[in-house]
C-alpha cells in the first residue's frame, strides 16, 4: 500500500481507455519474442545503458536515499539509511547500489528488473492491476530480484500525496499515454528528492515518427496493436523540455533511441532482432532525456 486511500486524492493524468489498452494485453508482458512489448525488450538494454551512465555521473559525489513508498507504509527497506560513497566507488556489477528509484508506469516490470539487477531499490507503480499482478509474479521466480523490487497498484499522485521522494523517478514510453503530460511531469517532479533525477522517453512528433511507430509498427508489421499510439499525443523534445522546465526540472541530457532492422531472413522478427543504439543528434522518433531537479 502506498499509505492513500484513492478517494482522498484527484487523480487527473490516468487515461482509462490507455489504462486499459495495457491492462488486456497484461498477461504478455514477459512474452519476449513475439508478444506485444516485444519491442520494449528489445530497447530496455539501450534505455537502461543511458540511465545507468547518467546516474553514475549524477550521483558521483554520494547519495541522500529518498523517503520512499516503504518507508510511507511503515516497512522495511532495504537499503542503508546514510548516503553512500561515489558511485564510481560501488564497483562495476552493482552501479546503483543504494539508490531508491521509482518507475511510474512500470507495466510488467521490464526496466524494474534491470535496474534492480543493477543494485537499486526499485519501487515500481502503474495504473493497471494487472501489470502489477504480472510484475509482482515475475519478480517473485527471483528471490533477490523481489527484495530488491516492490509494486503498486496506484498513481503518481497518490504516491506523490503520501509523500514520498526517490532520488531518481523514470517513466518511459508513458507520457504519450496520460492525460494532461503538463500536470503528470509536474507529479514526477514532486517525487523527486532534492538534488534527483528523472528520466522519461517518449515518441517524437514528425513525419518520420508516424511513418515508423504507427503506420509500420502497428498497421504493417504488427508488432504492437494497432491504437497503441496517438500521434496527437506524442511531444516534440523541444516541446518536453519547456514543460519540464516550468515543473522545475532542467534537461541534463537528450538521445534519440534509433533502430536498425536486421536482414531478412525466413522467420525472423524483426521487433526484436533489430538493433537499438543511442544517437546524440537523431531524436525524430524514441528519444530519452535526463533531467535534474535542483537542490
Amino acid at each position: 500500500s502506498s499509505g492513500v486511500e484513492p478517494d482522498d486524492v484527484k487523480i487527473f493524468t490516468v487515461d482509462p481507455r490507455e489504462t486499459a489498452k495495457f491492462e488486456a494485453d497484461a498477461a504478455l508482458w514477459w512474452d519476449e519474442e513475439r508478444g506485444p512489448f516485444a519491442p520494449l525488450h528489445a530497447m530496455n538494454p539501450t534505455r537502461v545503458g543511458f540511465i545507468r551512465e547518467a546516474l553514475a555521473r549524477h550521483f558521483d559525489g554520494g547519495i541522500e536515499p529518498g523517503t520512499g513508498v516503504r518507508d510511507i507504509a511503515g516497512e522495511s527497506i532495504t537499503t542503508s539509511a546514510t548516503s553512500v560513497g561515489a558511485a564510481g566507488d560501488l564497483g562495476p556489477a552493482q552501479p546503483l547500489a543504494g539508490l531508491r528509484i521509482l518507475d511510474v508506469g512500470c507495466g510488467g516490470g521490464i526496466l524494474c528488473e534491470s535496474l534492480a539487477r543493477l543494485g537499486a531499490d526499485v519501487t515500481g507503480i502503474d495504473a493497471a492491476k494487472g501489470n502489477i499482478a504480472v510484475a509482482t509474479a515475475h519478480a517473485a521466480k527471483d528471490p533477490g530480484m523481489s527484495r530488491r523490487v516492490t509494486y503498486h497498484a496506484t498513481t503518481a499522485e497518490e504516491v506523490a500525496a503520501a509523500g514520498a521522494k526517490f532520488d531518481a523517478v523514470v517513466s518511459l514510453e508513458v507520457v504519450e499515454h496520460v492525460n494532461d503530460p503538463e500536470g503528470f511531469v509536474r507529479q514526477l517532479e514532486a517525487l523527486t528528492n532534492p538534488g534527483g533525477a528523472v528520466f522519461m522517453s517518449t515518441v517524437n512528433r514528425t513525419a518520420r515518427s508516424y511513418a515508423l511507430a504507427i503506420v509500420a509498427a502497428e498497421r504493417v508489421l504488427r508488432w504492437v496493436p494497432p491504437g497503441t499510439h496517438e500521434f496527437e499525443k506524442f511531444m516534440t523534445p523541444e516541446e518536453l523540455a519547456a514543460v519540464a522546465h516550468r515543473a522545475g526540472l532542467e534537461v541534463r541530457e537528450a538521445a534519440g533511441m534509433v533502430y536498425t532492422p536486421p536482414l531478412p531472413a525466413p522467420g525472423r522478427n524483426g521487433a526484436v532482432a533489430g538493433r537499438w543504439t543511442l544517437s546524440g543528434d537523431d531524436l525524430a522518433v524514441n528519444y530519452i532525456v535526463y533531467l535534474s531537479k535542483p537542490k
